[in-house]
């Protein structure tokens, strides 16, 4: 396809003509940036009118570059469409004159690394974990909202305030954490709060809940 507009047409088209199984993708997308906006513009309107069944995200990669990036954007296009879903998800702000310090950037990335080393593990043993959500926000202006949303959130402190981070599981507020420890003790939180609401005994209690 030679533009996001030419593969909306076409798949429009093409899927009112026939019952045929489709397969999108926007050939020649590009390079970084320019590759994955485009690529999310075209394929989102088509699979949100439910158009497609499979997709290709096509990257130019840099020279060395790691071609499994097209597979991980394809998966975050229908993640962030509701579509399927295939790993834990972080929300976080972009930051602001509160949040001068990088200490949210720095948590938002740890806890990003840990949820992708984690996943292999992870999917064998908890079922269902690839749903839950996460917000890694940089203050108390929009974090508690936020958090509010999500499985697990917390708020970092901005800048110059007391290292003081209040942590949300499902809504409510569980605990306020301190110092120099926030980073571990909200990973601490994140894994037993995956073992008891995806492992074998969340399912149990699932399961005698439903008799």
């Amino acid at each position: 396809m030679s533009g996001v507009r030419d593969l909306i047409d076409v798949y429009t088209n093409l899927a009112a003509r026939c019952t045929y199984p489709l397969h999108l993708g926007l050939t020649e997308a590009g390079m970084g940036t320019k590759g994955l906006i485009a690529s999310t513009a075209g394929l989102a309107p088509l699979l949100l009118a439910g158009i497609g069944d499979t997709i290709r995200v096509s990257l130019t990669p840099k020279p060395g570059g790691d071609r499994t990036e097209e597979v991980l954007a394809a998966q975050q296009i229908l993640q962030s469409l509701g579509i399927r879903s295939f790993m834990p998800q972080v929300t976080s702000c972009p930051g602001c004159g509160r949040t001068t310090s990088t200490y949210f950037q720095e948590l938002a990335e740890q806890i990003q690394s840990y949820l992708r080393s984690s996943m292999p593990e992870w999917r064998k043993q908890y079922p269902g974990v690839e749903e839950l959500k996460l917000a890694v926000m940089g203050c108390v202006v929009n974090g508690p909202g936020e958090s509010k949303h999500a499985n697990l959130g917390i708020s970092l402190p901005g800048t110059f305030e007391e290292p003081k981070a209040p942590v949300y599981v499902d809504g409510k507020l569980l605990k306020t954490l301190h110092g120099d420890t926030i980073v571990a003790e909200f990973k601490q939180i994140l894994d037993n709060y995956v073992v008891s609401h995806y492992g074998q005994g969340a399912k149990s209690a699932e399961l005698v809940g439903t008799r």
